[in-house]
């Protein structure tokens, strides 16, 4: 007898599960049925934009397997948008696990003195550390309980797009005092990860370096561009905070 496919792993069920042309009644149209983990692979791939092989480990599949449940689903989406067929989503092979553990970390923080506290990295891309804290889009929050690694989630952050007119780091005077409106910016990138103990970043402004003092979260400057490898650092006692990259 053939093997049972395995399950596949998926983090978020979506809140809309039918999709129809407007205009047209039900009883006249035909659809294309999208499983949920074929949904998983788009809001991954498509949505998320993360590379293949960091979607098929969330998903729990080889990458063969993940390419052909991802391009069943474009394909559906597809024969829909240009045939004028409805989209269902149901069903599948899979098992619901809301938070994903990535597999590249340690789980064991060694010495177990370090528990219960949130760990952010600012990031353009979900996976790898940015170099411009004001500028990158994400955090990738990391949630630590009894000493082990426990979920991950994603976070939009304010950017300097919603700056106006003031300067990308703000003015300083004497080093210390921003402008209003960079300073009102910073406290509400600082906002968004309140309930984090530290931020890792790859470089920022003096004046985002003092307002994230401020709001009690401490600031990480690194070099390590992979997330997984910093907060495995961090978490294990060593990674260097290089203040000498702050500007």
């Amino acid at each position: 007898m053939p093997r049972p496919p395995k399950c596949r792993r998926v983090s978020i069920l979506p809140e809309t599960t039918y999709f129809k042309p407007a205009g047209i009644p039900l009883r006249y149209l035909e659809e294309n049925c999208l499983t949920i983990e074929e949904v998983e692979a788009i809001r991954l791939r498509d949505l998320e934009h993360r590379e293949q092989v960091d979607c098929a480990a969330r998903m729990n599949v080889s990458r063969p397997t993940f390419q052909r449940v991802l391009a069943a689903a474009r394909r559906k989406i597809a024969d829909s948008l240009l045939k004028g067929k409805a989209i269902c989503i149901k069903g599948g092979n899979y098992v619901l696990q809301k938070e994903y553990v990535d597999d590249n970390f340690d789980h064991e923080i060694e010495g177990g003195t370090m528990n219960n506290f949130k760990v952010a990295v600012v990031s353009e891309d979900g996976t790898t550390v940015s170099q411009h804290f004001g500028m990158a889009p994400w955090y990738m929050v990391y949630t630590i309980q009894d000493g082990k690694l426990a979920a991950t989630e994603k976070r939009e952050k304010a950017g300097h797009h919603q700056m106006g007119n003031a300067h990308p780091h703000g003015s300083q005077t004497h080093g210390h005092v921003q402008d209003t409106a960079s300073q009102d910016l910073h406290n509400r990138m600082a906002s968004t990860i309140n309930d984090c103990k530290v931020l890792i970043t790859g470089g920022m402004g003096m004046g985002a370096y003092q307002s994230m003092k401020s709001n009690n979260i401490e600031p990480i400057v690194t070099d390590v561009r992979d997330i997984g490898q910093a907060v495995k650092l961090y978490l294990q006692g060593k990674l260097p905070n290089l203040k000498e990259r702050l500007h």
